[in-house]
């Protein structure tokens, strides 16, 4: 990689930073007392650790998205629109999943805050990091095979998030309302199933390779960053957050996989 795209990769990302700072300024603060500031709220050296951390997270989701964009057809400006959008639903499904200390501002601020920087970081990617390519012929419509691909995922989201809940005792609110937890599962699968549909056409590669790049990079890496966003702002249990992430990564791998075994068949 040349110096001059590093250059571009490491400006866009932290311009990226710059904006959501600037984003979180205007998000009023939840009183929630279930959660107790963290290390770096109590020290005042919040505002440098989200700096330092939100451009390495930014970094590496535009790397991500370069990956994404080689495989993709159209346009730049196209193809970073649609990569962002995709992301920020994403992004946004994870933000309301019930927890605890949740607050109904934080159900829409942090969405909205987020999917602005997640279409600016798409959109940069798409106009300065990336190249305008073929229209590819993928089907977009909804169809019986895709519907079926999509409960695979879903389906095994929801076992690992089970497995979360019962073995593990992961901080949620499975307990208090199990219902409306399990809502968000199934909902965060399709979303989960909808992305890989959209996105697994562009990876050319085995069926091994191919789950590993979607699950363990495309979801997996981007979740990583998502989740430890958190010990920034609030003392949470790191040992928490891994096995949630690990967890959700290789769920969604093992679907994935047993989609594109079943493909190749």
């Amino acid at each position: 990689m040349s110096g001059k795209k590093l250059f571009k990769i490491v400006g866009i990302s932290f311009i990226a930073i710059i904006i959501r700072s600037m984003l979180q300024l205007l998000i009023p603060s939840a009183n929630q007392t279930v959660l107790q500031p963290s290390v770096f709220v109590e020290k005042g050296t919040l505002p440098v650790a989200f700096m330092i951390y939100g451009t390495l997270a930014f970094i590496a989701i535009t790397f991500i998205f370069i990956l994404i964009h080689k495989g993709m057809g159209g346009g730049r400006i196209s193809k970073g629109l649609k990569t962002g959008l995709i992301y920020s639903l994403v992004w946004t499904v994870f933000l309301v999943e019930p927890l605890p200390h949740g607050s109904t501002i934080d159900l829409f601020s942090y969405p909205l805050a987020d999917s602005i920087v997640l279409l600016f970081l798409g959109l940069m990617t798409g106009r300065f990091l990336s190249e305008s390519s073929p229209k590819k012929n993928h089907a977009s419509a909804i169809t019986i095979k895709s519907i079926l691909n999509i409960t695979i995922l879903t389906l095994f989201f929801t076992i690992g998030r089970l497995i979360q809940y019962k073995v593990f005792d992961i901080y949620s609110m499975f307990e208090q309302a199990q219902v409306r937890t399990l809502i968000w599962v199934i909902c965060t699968g399709i979303i989960i199933g909808l992305m890989f549909e959209y996105l697994n056409h562009t990876i050319n590669s085995t069926a091994f390779t191919k789950s590993l790049i979607f699950g363990g990079i495309i979801f997996g890496v981007n979740l990583f960053f998502f989740n430890f966003f958190l010990p920034l702002v609030l003392k949470v249990d790191i040992l928490d957050l891994t096995i949630r992430t690990f967890v959700d990564t290789v769920s969604v791998t093992i679907g994935c996989l047993i989609i594109n075994v079943k493909k190749r068949k």
